[in-house]
């Protein structure tokens, strides 16, 4: 299984895991590939099985359904995924300090009776909503059974190669993962650091992921 693409957030710009779903399909692996982004595939192939998704509740009841079935050798978690969604609280400006007994920002109140889906009002010149974090699905994929290959990706921006590396290993210590690509957005197209267990890093181009990761699975 490979994981691509993004839910809402648009962080994966070099489509790294599509990129690597198509390179493992032409080492004759069947691959299913959870993508945000299924035009990117080409047509009639006969290898490759796409499961697209838009938001993040598609995206993680897709993966814990294929996770479940124990039909995967491997997973390549490589899809950008939303750190932070809303609650269905929106503010807006107006005088009162706090609305239903919650504390708000200065100059801002809780609209209420908004059902889901429903249309605010555009008059308003500001407005805040509400967000909380996401459960992290890299850390609920063993958590599902799975026993095979992990591949975690770690994807910072401005910092140094020391600190990435750092982070990346607590990151994959964190997911029990096999694996983990780590890069910053600035070069993020160029190369990346591979990370296995030992907690060596390896730079390698970006156009050799897919050949790294298909080598460290056997």
């Amino acid at each position: 299984m490979v994981t691509a693409g993004n839910s809402q957030v648009p962080i994966d710009k070099v489509r790294t895991g599509t990129m690597i779903a198509l390179e493992f399909c032409a080492f004759d692996h069947q691959v299913t590939l959870i993508t945000s982004s299924p035009e990117l595939i080409p047509a009639n192939h006969n290898r490759l099985h796409v499961l697209p998704y838009r938001t993040f509740d598609e995206f993680a009841e897709l993966m814990e359904r294929e996770i479940r079935t124990g039909l995967y050798d491997a997973v390549v978690h490589s899809a950008a995924v939303s750190d932070y969604r809303p609650t269905g609280n929106v503010f807006v400006p107006c005088d009162a300090m706090k609305a239903l007994g919650i504390a708000l920002p200065e100059g801002f109140a809780l609209v209420e009776g908004v059902p889901s889906g429903a249309k605010i009002s555009s008059s308003h010149p500001t407005l805040l909503i509400e967000t909380v974090k996401t459960i992290k699905i890299i850390d609920k994929i063993h958590e599902w059974g799975f026993k095979g290959f992990l591949v975690k990706f770690k994807l910072q921006v401005g910092i140094t190669d020391g600190e990435l590396i750092e982070i990346a290993c607590n990151s994959r210590e964190q997911s029990n993962a096999d694996l983990v690509i780590a890069n910053c957005l600035e070069w993020s197209g160029e190369r990346a650091y591979v990370i296995g267990r030992d907690n060596i890093a390896h730079a390698v181009p970006h156009s050799e992921i897919a050949g790294v990761i298909l080598r460290k699975m056997q």
